[in-house]
């Protein structure tokens, strides 16, 4: 999209709301739009923007009014969008209306809200209101609350209850039970402010008073046989909450959802749970096993088992990769299972036969991906990957080329053809092929001495620090130095060549840079190879990753999605364990 002269012309704008695209982090019309409301809050963007709230199509009115919320999470207080959502508050759609009823809250002083709640009949939007209202800002909002736990609607009575739960929480968790089942599917229902269930609700309100263990009693007192289905799933999402907030979660859970693997009614909520954590699929592997041949549940039995470089998921992981599967976590099993040692035959077989029934041209990701997860044992794929090279069209055959360079040595025969690409990607493969400093040495001469970014550069001298029988020129110490002085990814990158050159001498501003890094997921394990490799030098680091491994909650990565933060924290936590043994001796 080639971005607007003026936020007056408004094609763009009708064209990323019908179909979707502003609701897209990162889109180019999402970034139009957040710019164009911060210079001008109540300009002619806003109002072209209310006019979608009345449009004919619901999935349009549902997509404005979800872009106006985001809008205002920010920055509350918008008067003009709480002047005119009214109208949306009586939608015939009723994901519109939810949606809707979570403007006041975030729009307006709470007084609208409120006026709001006590004016509507419709439980849809009483619910969504109830759910957005921040209650400590509301004046005797505790009384409100008291008077609302015994509304005649079920999600609202929940609501209010959970609300009200603090210190002396556990005489209110009676009446949380009684309206859990009754719940079940509502709280949750399209359009709601958060897409969490009513025992996922619980568990966390139950995780802010930190009373971890009434949350696994309740698991079990919930998927007791005893109970209906409806509650004993809910027991279920209570579990996989609690085991996205505190570390012993998985331990003390397992048992129950491995127990709740033979009832049927329960059994794919059951699974699913194990499948979500690290810890939880390990205890409960043989488990998993038993389920890869389920038609409706072998898959992610398998991508389970694989996450944990289970080798038994193997087949079946092929399988998947062969017939296309987009699940999200394919590539994250095929990665674990190679790094564990599995035998890459079948899969590299498997991707060979993909790429021969393809142009030589194309290079699907996916298969490509495998490959490089199995790095040197991806050698027999080599024709096929030089064919890649010699077939690219109008693109750069950039995954072949990855691939390559992961191979390393047993890709010798793709060297001819790799010496037409003269870019930095081939270049870097040709160094890990034929071990060549020289091929480093060119490169880095052609960069500038002080350079402020350069993952390729990192790594070649990374390289030659780790393999150069004479260590870095004077010339490339002084560029590694500067990609270090540099914070971010540089810094991290540039780090280990830095060790592995000045040795100890660089020890302190090492332990003094190095930790801040520990709190993001993607720097985090770079980091911690680094703190194993200076062994006892990087003993003052020890109280900070005592103090992390000891917490008894998840570190809370912010990675957009709470299974996926809960399995980096179990692989962080893994990794500074490991570190810590090395670095203890």
């Amino acid at each position: 999209m080639t971005r607007p002269a003026s936020p007056t012309k408004w094609e763009w704008l009708e064209a990323a709301i019908t179909s979707g695209e502003v609701l897209l982090p990162g889109s180019e019309s999402r970034s139009h739009i957040f710019h164009f409301i911060r210079a001008d809050r109540n300009g002619p963007l806003t109002d072209r923007l209310l006019t979608f709230t009345t449009h004919h199509r619901a999935s349009v009115r549902r997509t404005a009014l979800t872009l106006l919320d985001e809008l205002s999470f920010q920055e509350p207080g918008w008067p003009v969008v709480a002047d005119n959502v009214a109208l949306a508050l009586k939608d015939v759609d009723p994901p519109v209306r939810r949606t809707a009823a979570t403007l006041p809250a975030r729009t307006a002083e709470p007084a609208r809200a409120m006026a709001a709640l006590h004016s509507s009949t419709d439980p849809d939007v009483r619910i969504a209101l109830v759910d957005a209202i921040a209650w400590d800002d509301v004046p005797q909002g505790h009384d409100v609350l008291e008077r609302l736990r015994s509304d005649p609607v079920p999600g609202v009575r929940l609501l209010a209850t959970l609300a009200m739960m603090g210190k002396d929480s556990a005489a209110l968790d009676a009446s949380v039970r009684a309206d859990l089942e009754v719940c079940a599917g509502v709280l949750d229902a399209p359009g709601s402010r958060l897409a969490l269930t009513p025992g996922q609700r619980w568990a966390r309100a139950l995780n802010g008073l930190d009373r971890e263990e009434d949350c696994y009693a309740w698991v079990g007192r919930l998927t007791s046989p005893a109970e209906r289905t409806p509650m004993r799933v809910e027991g279920v999402r209570m579990a996989v909450e609690a085991m996205r907030q505190w570390r012993a979660a998985p331990d003390r859970l397992t048992p129950t959802l491995t127990g709740l693997l033979n009832a049927e009614d329960v059994r794919p909520a059951a699974l699913h749970a194990l499948a979500a954590s690290l810890t939880a699929s390990r205890l409960a592997a043989d488990d998993l096993v038993a389920t890869l041949d389920d038609p409706q549940l072998g898959t992610v039995a398998a991508v389970a088992l694989g996450s944990i470089g289970d080798h038994r998921a193997l087949p079946q992981l092929v399988r998947l990769m062969v017939a296309g599967s987009d699940d999200p976590r394919l590539l994250e099993a095929f990665r674990a299972v190679a790094a564990a040692g599995a035998d890459p035959r079948e899969p590299v077989a498997a991707v060979r036969q993909i790429l021969a029934a393809l142009p030589a041209s194309c290079a699907p990701e996916m298969p490509m991906r495998v490959l490089a997860a199995f790095g040197p044992g991806s050698a027999a794929a080599v024709p096929e990957l030089i064919a890649r090279l010699q077939g690219a069209e109008n693109d750069t055959p950039d995954w072949a080329i990855h691939v390559l360079r992961r191979i390393g040595p047993g890709a010798a025969a793709a060297v001819p053809e790799l010496l037409r690409y003269p870019i930095q990607s081939a270049v870097f493969a040709l160094l890990t092929i034929t071990s060549d400093r020289e091929v480093a040495d060119r490169y880095l001469a052609a960069r500038p001495e002080q350079p402020h970014r350069g993952r390729a550069a990192s790594a070649m001298l990374t390289w030659i620090a780790e393999h150069g029988h004479a260590g870095l020129t004077a010339r490339q110490h002084r560029q590694l130095r500067s990609l270090f002085g540099v914070p971010g990814a540089g810094q991290v990158e540039s780090a280990r060549a830095l060790w592995m050159h000045e040795g100890p001498g660089v020890a302190a501003e090492l332990l003094e840079v190095l930790p801040e890094y520990l709190s993001d997921d993607v720097y985090a394990p770079e980091v911690l190879r680094v703190f194993a490799e200076m062994e006892p030098y990087a003993r003052p680091v020890l109280d900070r990753l005592d103090r992390w491994v000891a917490g008894r909650r998840r570190a809370g990565f912010h990675i957009g999605d709470a299974d996926a933060a809960m399995r980096t924290d179990e692989r962080v936590h893994a990794a500074m364990t490991a570190s810590r043994k090395r670095i203890t001796g």
